[in-house]
């Protein structure tokens, strides 16, 4: 369908995330969230995504989408897209995911970086532990 909406280009280097304000800069883990008018709210990394999924009401939501970690320019439905947790494959704001169109993709990475594989549901409930309930929303981040 022709109007349906979806992923729009992220400007790197000058858009900024709607989450933390923060010049999205890496394309491996720009992130967006898509209305149903079609407008997309942009972020830095999966996590800033996450942390605005949970704590902005998500009724106009159409969709979410991540970057192929490995192909940064295919978009991934985030909800169906496999994630790597792994600290030694740092993320921009710090909670080391990444994002990859199949599992077989993950397991790779895992060999070569370690961490555990997860889905959509379980990145919000890391960013949920280690952002939300401590109270500093990932905001942390930005003043180390």
């Amino acid at each position: 369908m022709g109007c349906e909406p979806k992923p729009q280009p992220i400007n790197y280097g000058s858009d900024e995330c709607a989450y933390c304000r923060m010049m999205i800069t890496d394309a491996e883990f720009g992130s967006q969230i898509v209305n149903n008018q079609g407008r997309a709210y942009k972020f830095d990394s999966v996590e800033c995504m996450a942390a605005y999924d949970l704590t902005e009401d998500g009724e106009n939501f159409h969709s979410k989408w991540v970057p192929n970690f490995l192909d940064r320019e295919e978009w991934l439905n985030a909800e169906e897209a496999v994630y790597l947790h792994s600290e030694t494959l740092r993320s921009p704001m710090g909670l080391f995911l990444s994002a990859y169109a199949d599992r077989t993709s993950a397991e790779e990475m895992k060999d070569e970086y370690g961490g555990d594989i997860v889905d959509y549901e379980a990145v919000k409930q890391i960013v949920e532990r280690e952002w939300l309930s401590n109270g500093s929303g990932g905001r942390q981040m930005m003043n180390n």
